[in-house]
């Protein structure tokens, strides 16, 4: 029990701190780090002390190939999202990410043998008009803008990360943290390049140190309990209890941002919430927290 609780509680504190990114990320923005240069730089910071802390301790980069192409993805979901959250409202950004759970089912059902259950089917409907609902009811090409369909993005990316890290081989979570937070930066690097320079004539000289420290204090600790417990968790289960950013995301947007949040969008979010708990809440015969059953090598 305790094998799992713990891997839990770090997944859903982790979220709570994912779930108001958008804080940092916008606040950079306001300081001339535009469209993707704020996660580029508070990413690198990640990288630099986690590399750096590699080095110092002499620590091998231990990492299997499928964990390498999970670190690849998730560190392109970090990228993904944190630029969508300069393109679209904090609220759409969490809400669209937050369909990671169907995909997840899906990448479960298809590389990792697991099956599909009526609760999948009713996620996918629930999802699908959660989603619907949060777009103010309509779906089309028209209505997403760059940041809706980052968001979309991101939450796929997410998905194929989670999986392919916790079906790769045992590895020390620095080592994937090191990986991870090098593909966000390198991820990021074409979107700032597309996005332009960063404007100098504002207050540059405050926001790279800003940037590099709040990647050092804030990304990397919990990018590492993410990752950690994304070793030990299944991912539809990790995706579920990441949705308490769900909960930190909106409600702090809601008060600090003049953003549209009605109706609609609350609905979409339950419809959301709820098909991210399915697979949780509606099985029967074995625990709610209960890891899947299928090869998979020691954990670290």
């Amino acid at each position: 029990m305790i094998t799992v609780l713990a891997p839990a509680a770090l997944a859903t504190f982790a979220a709570i701190f994912w779930g108001v990114w958008w804080i940092p990320v916008r606040y950079l923005e306001t300081l001339g780090l535009q469209g993707a240069w704020a996660g580029l730089v508070m990413n690198l910071g990640a990288f630099l002390l986690a590399a750096t802390w590699v080095l110092l301790r002499g620590i091998r980069l231990r990492i299997d190939a499928r964990a390498v192409a999970g670190a690849a993805f998730i560190g392109l979901a970090v990228t993904f999202y944190s630029t969508a959250l300069n393109h679209t409202d904090v609220v759409r950004a969490v809400l669209l990410f937050y369909l990671a759970p169907v995909w997840s089912k899906i990448l479960e059902r298809v590389f990792l043998g697991m099956p599909w259950r009526w609760t999948s089917t009713m996620a996918l409907a629930a999802a699908l008009a959660g989603a619907c609902l949060v777009l103010g009811g309509r779906v089309s090409i028209d209505s997403l803008n760059l940041g809706d369909l980052l968001s979309l993005a991101s939450g796929m990316a997410w998905s194929a990360g989670a999986a392919l890290t916790f079906a790769g081989r045992s590895t020390n979570t620095i080592s994937l943290t090191t990986v991870t937070a090098f593909f966000a930066v390198l991820a990021a690097v074409p979107f700032a390049w597309a996005s332009g320079l960063p404007d100098s004539g504002r207050e540059l000289g405050l926001a790279m140190p800003v940037g590099i420290g709040t990647g050092v204090v804030y990304v990397l600790p919990i990018m590492m309990m993410t990752l950690w417990s994304a070793r030990r968790l299944a991912p539809t289960t990790l995706t579920f209890l990441l949705t308490v950013e769900i909960v930190s995301g909106v409600a702090s947007s809601a008060i600090l941002l003049d953003e549209p949040f009605g109706a609609m969008q609350l609905s979409g979010a339950v419809l959301i919430v709820i098909a991210a708990m399915s697979e949780i809440l509606f099985q029967r015969g074995r625990p709610a927290m209960e890891t899947p059953d299928f090869p998979n090598p020691g954990r670290e």
